[in-house]
C-alpha cells in the first residue's frame, strides 16, 4: 500500500466516522495522521452490526495546553503504576544516551525476527539504483552538476522563455513591423532550440538511466526509487550550501551591486539541485524534439512517464520558478496521457495564492496528507501540481472524480524584490486564481500591510477572471489569529476584511476601466462563510511543540467547506 493510497478523498475525510473493523482501524489511523487530524486520538473500533458514530470527546482546556515534559510524565506515572515498572523505566532512560539511527537497527531488528520493509525486493532493486545515480552526481562538481549534467536548464532555457514572453508582448519591436518581428523571434526561438538538443543528445548516463528505468520497472518498484533519490539526493549538498550561503552573506555585505548580488545567488541555486530538476529536464528534452518534429521513439514515452508519476501521487513541476514559465507543449502532453490513462474524468482544481512563508503549503499538507516542500523562505519555487482521487462512493455526491492542488509559490518574495516583482506578482495571482475552481487566499496574522498586498493583487486578478467570464470560487484562510473562538472579534474582522475587499475593488476597477464598485460584484462571496479563522500551527515553540489541535479542526471545517 503506497501514499497514493492514503491520498484517495474518502468519506473518512469529510465524515467524523470510526472503523467498522478492526482491519480498518490501520487505514484511518494513518489517514487521519498524515492529515494532521487531531481526531486520530479519538479513533475507536465500531462493531458492524452496531452502526452508530462515536462522538468525538470534548477537549478540555488542559489538553489544549502544551505537551507535558518527560519528567511530568514520570512523574504520573508514579501515582499508577509499581514502584519496580517506574524504575526499571526511569534507568533505562536515562542509561540510553546513545544516539542510534533507524538505518543502524537494521541487522538488530533482523536477528529477532523483525520484518524489514526494506527487505523487500523492489525496495533493493530501487535503493541500489539510487545509489548508483548518486555516486554519479557525486563525482561532478558540485556546483556545475546542473550545468553538465541537466543542461537544458540553464542560460539556453532562459533566453527561450525570454523570447517566447517576447513573441507574446510584443512590447520591443521598435519600428519593425508585427509581423517581422514575430517572424524574427521565431528564428531565434528555433535555433535555442536547435542548440538544446545538441546539448541533450545523446542523453547523458544520469538521464538515460532515470528514463529507462522509470519506463522498465513497476509502479512499486518507481515509488520506492524516487523516495531513495529524494532522501539521497537531499544529503549531498548540505555542507557545501551552509558554506555557499556563508560566502553569499559575505558578498552581500561587501558589495551592493546587483551584478555581482545575481552571480552569488545564481550559484547558490546551483546547489540546490533536487529530484523536480531531473524531471524538468525531461520535460525540456520532450519540448525541444516537439519543435523540431524530431522522430526519436523517446519523444512519444516522455509524457507518459509525467502521467504515470501523477497518478501514483508524485507531484509534477506546473511552472518553472527559475524561468517564471509555463512549458504549456510539456504540461499539456502530460495532460493528454493522463486522459487516456484514466478517461475523460472530472477534475475539480484547488490552488493557493499567498505571501510569502505565510504556511499555504503546510495548509495544504495537512488537508490531503500530501508533502509539498515546508520550510522558511521561499521553499516552493513556481507551482507544482498533485493529483487525488475521490472514492467511488464520494464522486456522485461531490460532483467530479479527482481533485488537482495546486501549490505555489509565494507573492512578495524577498529573492524577487525589484521593479518587475509587483508584475510579476500579479502575473502568478492571474495564473493561479484562473486555474482553479477555487482559490484559498492565505492571510498570515494581523498585519495591515501585508493584508493589503495580497488582497489588492488578488481583487486584480478575480476582475480580469470576470473579463474573460471566467467564475473562480475563493475562501480567505486567516491564519495566525488571536481568540478565534471570540464571535465579537471575528464579526468585526469580518467587517474590516469585507470594507477592504470593496476598496480594492474599486481601485482596480478604476484601473480596468470597469464599472464595479464591490467585491461580491466580482465573485459570489459571502462574507460569513467564505471567511475561515485559523488558529497557530503549533502550540508552543517550534521545533519540539506539537501540532495545535485547533489548528486540526479549523482545517478539518476548511476541507469539509470545500468539499461541500
Amino acid at each position: 500500500m503506497g501514499t497514493e493510497d492514503f491520498h484517495i478523498i474518502h468519506q473518512t475525510s469529510v465524515h467524523d466516522s470510526q472503523p467498522s473493523k478492526d482491519s480498518k482501524l490501520p487505514f484511518y489511523f494513518l489517514q487521519r495522521l498524515l492529515t494532521v487530524d487531531y481526531r486520530v486520538r479519538y479513533l475507536t473500533c465500531k462493531e458492524a452490526s452496531k452502526p452508530g458514530i462515536v462522538p468525538t470527546p470534548n477537549t478540555s482546556a488542559e489538553e489544549h495546553e502544551p505537551s507535558d515534559s518527560f519528567d511530568d510524565f514520570l512523574s504520573d506515572l508514579d501515582k499508577g503504576a509499581p514502584e519496580s515498572l517506574t524504575k526499571t523505566i526511569r534507568d533505562l532512560v536515562e542509561g540510553s544516551s546513545t544516539l542510534v539511527s533507524l538505518n543502524a537497527c537494521l541487522s538488530t531488528a533482523r536477528q529477532y525476527g523483525f520484518l524489514v520493509d526494506e527487505d523487500a525486493e523492489a525496495c533493493v532493486t530501487a535503493k541500489e539504483m539510487a545509489i548508483k545515480l548518486v555516486n554519479l552526481l557525486k563525482k561532478e562538481k558540485l556546483s556545475e552538476i546542473k550545468s553538465q549534467l541537466l543542461p537544458l536548464q540553464g542560460k539556453l532555457w532562459y533566453m527561450w522563455c525570454k523570447k517566447d514572453k517576447e513573441l507574446t508582448r510584443l512590447q520591443e519591436k521598435g519600428n519593425k513591423s508585427i509581423e517581422h518581428h514575430r517572424s524574427e523571434i521565431e528564428l531565434e526561438k528555433s535555433a535555442i532550440r536547435q542548440k538544446q538538443l545538441s546539448k541533450a543528445f545523446p542523453l547523458n548516463q544520469l538521464m538515460k538511466t532515470v528514463l529507462d528505468f522509470l519506463q522498465s520497472q513497476p509502479d512499486n518498484t518507481k515509488k520506492f526509487f524516487l523516495e531513495w533519490m529524494k532522501i539521497f539526493m537531499d544529503d549531498i549538498s548540505p555542507d557545501h550550501l551552509h558554506e555557499l550561503k556563508r560566502e553569499y552573506h559575505q558578498v552581500w555585505s561587501k558589495i551592493l551591486a546587483l551584478k555581482k548580488n545575481n552571480e552569488s545567488n545564481n550559484l547558490k541555486t546551483q546547489l540546490m539541485k533536487k529530484l523536480n530538476h531531473i524531471l524538468r529536464e525531461v520535460g525540456q528534452i520532450y519540448e525541444a524534439l516537439e519543435s523540431t518534429n524530431s522522430k526519436e521513439k523517446l519523444y512519444v514515452k516522455l509524457p507518459e512517464i509525467a502521467a504515470n508519476l501523477m497518478v501514483l501521487g508524485y507531484p509534477i513541476e506546473l511552472m518553472d520558478g527559475d524561468a517564471s514559465y509555463i512549458p504549456l507543449q510539456w504540461i499539456g502532453a502530460v495532460f493528454d496521457r493522463l486522459i487516456e490513462k484514466l478517461g475523460d474524468k472530472r477534475v475539480f482544481v484547488l490552488s493557493v495564492l499567498g505571501i510569502q512563508s505565510t504556511g499555504k503549503s503546510t495548509l495544504l499538507n495537512a488537508m490531503f496528507g500530501l508533502q509539498f516542500k515546508v520550510s522558511a523562505g521561499r521553499c516552493t519555487r513556481g507551482a507544482f501540481m498533485q493529483l487525488i482521487k475521490v472514492d467511488e462512493k464520494l464522486q456522485q455526491d461531490l460532483s467530479f472524480d479527482y481533485m488537482l492542488v495546486v501549490d505555489t509559490e509565494g507573492l512578495r518574495a524577498i529573492e524577487m524584490a525589484n521593479k518587475l516583482s509587483l508584475n510579476r506578482d500579479n502575473e502568478l495571482a492571474t495564473f493561479v486564481i484562473g486555474i482553479g475552481n477555487m482559490t484559498l487566499i492565505n492571510i498570515f496574522g494581523e498585519n495591515p500591510s501585508e493584508m493589503q498586498d495580497v488582497l489588492q493583487i488578488a481583487v486584480q486578478a478575480f476582475l480580469r477572471m470576470k473579463q474573460v467570464n471566467i467564475s473562480p470560487g475563493c475562501l480567505f484562510v486567516h491564519q495566525n489569529v488571536g481568540e478565534i473562538t471570540a464571535k465579537e472579534k471575528n464579526m468585526e474582522g469580518q467587517r474590516r476584511l469585507q470594507e477592504k475587499l470593496d476598496e480594492m475593488t474599486m481601485i482596480a476597477a478604476q484601473q480596468e476601466f470597469c464599472d464595479i464598485t464591490c467585491f461580491s460584484d466580482v465573485i459570489r462571496f459571502d462574507v460569513n462563510t467564505h471567511i475561515h479563522y485559523f488558529a497557530h500551527l503549533w502550540e508552543g515553540n517550534p521545533p519540539m511543540a506539537p501540532p495545535n489541535p485547533t489548528y486540526s479542526q479549523n482545517v478539518q471545517e476548511l476541507k469539509s467547506k470545500i468539499l461541500q
